[in-house]
């Protein structure tokens, strides 16, 4: 099976400055300032013509195509994305998708399902927050949302330990042997990579801990917008994959790119791709791999 890792896309969509509130304006105004000319549309445009001619089993984009959860912003993802959106799609929210309160819930459903619920999965029932499934031949591909409505400094992500174990019930009982899980926020970071306590998510350790009993084959996110591949060892036996951000013209602090994975049901082999600027296209660079789990060089 092959499959296509995009994370972190942050479509650039222009906004009406009298259409902001709260924390849109501070987070739009980042955008405008600090972002926008790192996201030419020039990217996702070489992304698409990748995809195409790869001809992926599967697409997994995990979180972030808006800045600042703009009503404008969803209704203009969505025809960019249009390109990638089929069966083949499997897509779940980023902190920038949750930005607000009127994204997240309320009594109107959220933005980000009102546009893409087509290809977020089936929706387990009964649970305790957000657990969606795909089934692609005899791999699944499994959802989780880390996201919630934060202050302005703040964008870290949390996981309800209920979650993780109803998603290993549901494994069990679903008889699913090989699974990727999908999530926003990283569950490992590289020592010199390391996120404040605002960014991070805050009770990673413990999810990755009660992951030991049915491990994933890869954990897929994004959040930090450079690459890197964890490889499984006794703390956390599975890949930790970063995609992010791959619409991101890359720079010596943020190594961008996505990565195409190809599991022959044994061994996963991972490629990563980052945009030339010389040829206008994606082409394949070397996979920033750690194969030590440790966060702290020792310290």
């Amino acid at each position: 099976m092959k499959l296509v890792h995009l994370s972190d896309l942050h479509f650039p969509v222009p906004l009406p400055f009298s259409s902001l509130k709260g924390k849109m304006i501070p987070g739009y105004l980042n955008y405008t300032f600090r972002r926008r000319k790192k996201y030419p549309i020039s990217l996702w445009n070489a992304i698409v013509r990748k995809i195409e001619t790869t001809n992926p089993d599967a697409i997994v984009i995990s979180g972030d195509i808006t800045n600042v959860s703009h009503l404008r912003e969803y209704n203009r993802s969505l025809e960019i994305l249009k390109p990638v959106l089929s069966d083949k799609t499997f897509m779940i929210p980023g902190n920038h998708d949750r930005y607000t309160k009127q994204s997240s819930y309320g009594k109107e459903m959220p933005y980000y399902e009102r546009f893409f619920s087509t290809w977020m999965g089936e929706e387990v029932p009964d649970q305790k927050g957000y657990l969606r499934v795909k089934k692609i031949g005899n791999l699944a591909l499994v959802g989780w949302d880390s996201n919630m409505p934060l202050s302005v400094l703040n964008a870290y992500g949390f996981i309800e330990e209920e979650l993780v174990h109803s998603t290993l019930e549901y494994l069990k009982r679903e008889k699913i042997e090989n699974y990727f899980l999908i999530c926003h926020h990283p569950i490992w970071n590289p020592p010199e990579r390391q996120e404040s306590p605002g960014h991070r998510m805050r009770n990673r350790e413990k999810i990755a801990s009660l992951l030991k009993e049915k491990p994933p084959i890869a954990y897929l996110h994004g959040h930090v917008h450079t690459n890197w591949v964890k490889a499984p060892g006794p703390e956390k036996p599975f890949y930790v994959i970063n995609s992010a951000s791959s619409t991101r013209i890359a720079d010596p602090r943020h190594q961008s790119g996505f990565h195409i994975l190809d599991w022959n049901g044994r061994k996963l082999d991972i490629q990563r791709f980052s945009f030339s600027l010389e040829k206008g296209e994606f082409i394949q660079t070397e996979t920033i791999l750690y194969e030590e789990e440790k966060e702290t060089n020792g310290r």
